[in-house]
């Protein structure tokens, strides 16, 4: 009896370690799925880590200091072209005392000056809302209209203003803080003058 017992539970015992292989068979596999896909993660982890922006070179990055020195360096000259005090013989109509002390920036050719109505921050880009970018200018010889073509100093932007009635009183707005370089031009005149217009 005991010998039939045994037969009959020994195809019992091998099909569970049948069954218990394909388990442990199939566990490994997974298990090993998985330390794949972690693997397959962690490589993608590097390679994205690996798409940041460059670092910038010597040249872009030496850019913005030499701009920033020429700005400076126009910016100084730009104040240094700015005058206070007497008016030249020719420019002083209509003012009381003649010599009284005024802004103003003279013209590179002497033919034309340009009177301001404060002695710092008298021009404003955008224009002040109560301070209007004003400018008086006073020329030897009259002519009209006035174009004004001005360079903002180390950089390439230009804007261009006529005054149609020429030199006298005007309004002139630019469209950026700086030095600008204003080149004047009316018939049979030309000249150049520095302004600095200050961020509103």
């Amino acid at each position: 009896m005991a010998s039939r017992a045994s037969a009959a539970f020994l195809p019992r015992r091998a099909k569970y370690r049948k069954a218990t292989d394909r388990h442990t068979v199939g566990g490994t596999r997974f298990r090993y799925a998985l330390i794949l896909l972690a693997m397959g993660l962690a490589t993608a982890g590097c390679s994205s880590g690996q798409a940041s922006p460059p670092a910038e070179s010597p040249a872009s990055s030496a850019s913005p200091q030499s701009t920033g020195s020429a700005a400076s360096a126009a910016e100084e000259a730009c104040s240094a072209a700015l005058i206070f005090g007497p008016l030249p013989a020719w420019a002083r109509s209509g003012f009381s005392p003649p010599d009284v002390a005024m802004p103003h920036a003279m013209g590179e050719q002497g033919t034309i000056v340009a009177i301001l109505w404060a002695r710092s921050d008298a021009l404003h880009a955008p224009s002040l809302p109560g301070q209007r970018n004003k400018i008086l200018w006073v020329a030897r010889q009259p002519g009209a209209p006035l174009t004004i073509r001005a360079a903002l100093n180390a950089t390439g932007r230009t804007a261009t203003v006529e005054l149609p009635d020429g030199t006298g009183p005007s309004l002139v707005n630019l469209p950026a803080a700086g030095c600008w370089t204003l080149n004047l031009s009316s018939p049979g005149h030309r000249d150049r003058v520095e302004l600095r217009y200050v961020i509103s």
